[in-house]
Parts: C-alpha cells; sequence; structure tokens
C-alpha cells in the first residue's frame, strides 16, 4: 500500500505542483474534519457559543485554541530540535515515535479525558507496532 501511495504521490507531482497539492489536501481534512466533528462530538453548523461552528472565535475557546496552537507546537519544535541534535542517526527518533500513538493513547485512557480512541486502540496498536518496526528497520537496513 506504501509503494502505491509513494507512486501516486510521484505521479502527482507531475500534475500539480505541490503547494497546490498540499492546498488540495488541507481542504479535504478539513472538511473531513468537519465532518467528523458534526456526527461524533456533536457540533452544530450555527452560532452557538460553545458548540457552534464559529465558537472558536468566543474568549474561552479561542484562548485555549491559542494555547495549543503557539505553546505546543513551539515545544513540538524545539523538541525535533533536540533530539536531532542528541541522536544523529535519524532510526532512533523514528523507532521512539512510533510509540506516540501508544503513550498517547495511555494517557487519555488513564485521564479520562476523551472517549475517542476507545479501549480497542490499544490492542490496534499491538497489531500496527510490528509493522511499522519492519518498515522502519527495512528503510534503515536499505539505505545502508
Amino acid at each position: 500500500m506504501m509503494s502505491e501511495f509513494s507512486k501516486y504521490t510521484s505521479d502527482l507531482r507531475s500534475y500539480y505542483p505541490p503547494f497546490l497539492s498540499m492546498m488540495l489536501v488541507n481542504i479535504f481534512n478539513s472538511f473531513n474534519m468537519g465532518l467528523i466533528t458534526f456526527f461524533f462530538n456533536g457540533a452544530t453548523f450555527d452560532l452557538d457559543p460553545f458548540w457552534g461552528i464559529f465558537s472558536i472565535f468566543t474568549d474561552v475557546h479561542f484562548i485555549s485554541f491559542m494555547y495549543m496552537a503557539i505553546f505546543l507546537a513551539l515545544g513540538q519544535l524545539v523538541s525535533v530540535l533536540l533530539i536531532t541534535k542528541m541522536f544523529p542517526d535519524p532510526i532512533i527518533p523514528a523507532l521512539g515515535m512510533t510509540l506516540e500513538p501508544f503513550i498517547a493513547c495511555f494517557i487519555v485512557q488513564l485521564a479520562n479525558v476523551q472517549n475517542l480512541p476507545g479501549d480497542f486502540s490499544m490492542i490496534g496498536f499491538i497489531f500496527i507496532f510490528p509493522g511499522l518496526l519492519i518498515v522502519l528497520m527495512g528503510q534503515c537496513f536499505y539505505q545502508r
């Protein structure tokens, strides 16, 4: 499946410039995220100050969104810069990043702050993790 995806992206570059392609991907993702929030999280397409589509522009939601957008993105940038300086071989951070979904699901389950992903995501990760390791290690051995 990944080889088909890489062939698709290489063919896509001959038709669309990269920025137009990314714009289309972002538009489709935004549309899908809007549908997901409507069907799963109870968002409404009205002017309700808590669940409405423009509720992000209220004082409470805008402050929390700006916190997530600025401080967490800055922390992620600093973390990535430090990790790339600490580990010269890119396979070590890549292997560590494969554990991120499992750790995030575990923290969400432990704190009981979110319904999705459920308990089955932990079980699913047990099946996904070996495949991720095979892909990462295969790329590492192929490049060496």
